[in-house]
């Protein structure tokens, strides 16, 4: 390969990148070896732990105080929902496999009449009916 008189700059930005990686690596690997380093990560543990438990305790204060639900509670909410919907499809499985009773006729005969109609031919039912039953109807003389 030919050099040429002007330095490539990219290649002296690689060497410095480089270098000040090793030396930031070794710098670290020597701080955490060491028990000092241990004990400070512990502390920084410790008291991010604790100011996230107390931002949780001031923000269920202040959503009580708003009426509003935390996020505990839409929780729990979510999961006796998802329970009433499991029991509820149990029911409809269960309704699915029992045949429906029949239901009586909607009419405004009592039941026992309409049992009794049912029962009678049908040819008695349109002799009655051509006959022209009043029953029901208001004539002249009766009003």
């Amino acid at each position: 390969m030919v050099s040429s008189l002007i330095p490539d700059p990219l290649q002296m930005w690689r060497r410095a990148i480089a270098t000040l990686e090793g030396s930031g690596n070794s710098l670290a690997n020597d701080a955490m070896s060491s028990g000092e380093f241990a004990a400070a990560l512990h502390q920084v543990a410790n008291l991010s732990l604790g100011m996230q438990q107390t931002f949780e305790k001031v923000l269920g204060v202040y959503l009580k105080k708003l009426n509003l639900p935390s996020r505990k509670e839409i929780a729990e909410l979510a999961a006796a929902v998802q329970r009433v919907e499991a029991k509820l499809d149990q029911l409809a499985t269960s309704e699915a496999r029992v045949p429906a009773r029949p239901r009586p006729p909607r009419t405004r005969r009592p039941a026992e009449q309409v049992d009794a109609a049912v029962a009678r031919p049908a040819s008695a039912k349109r002799a009655r009916q051509s006959s022209g039953g009043s029953r029901g109807k208001r004539t002249a003389k009766q009003v």
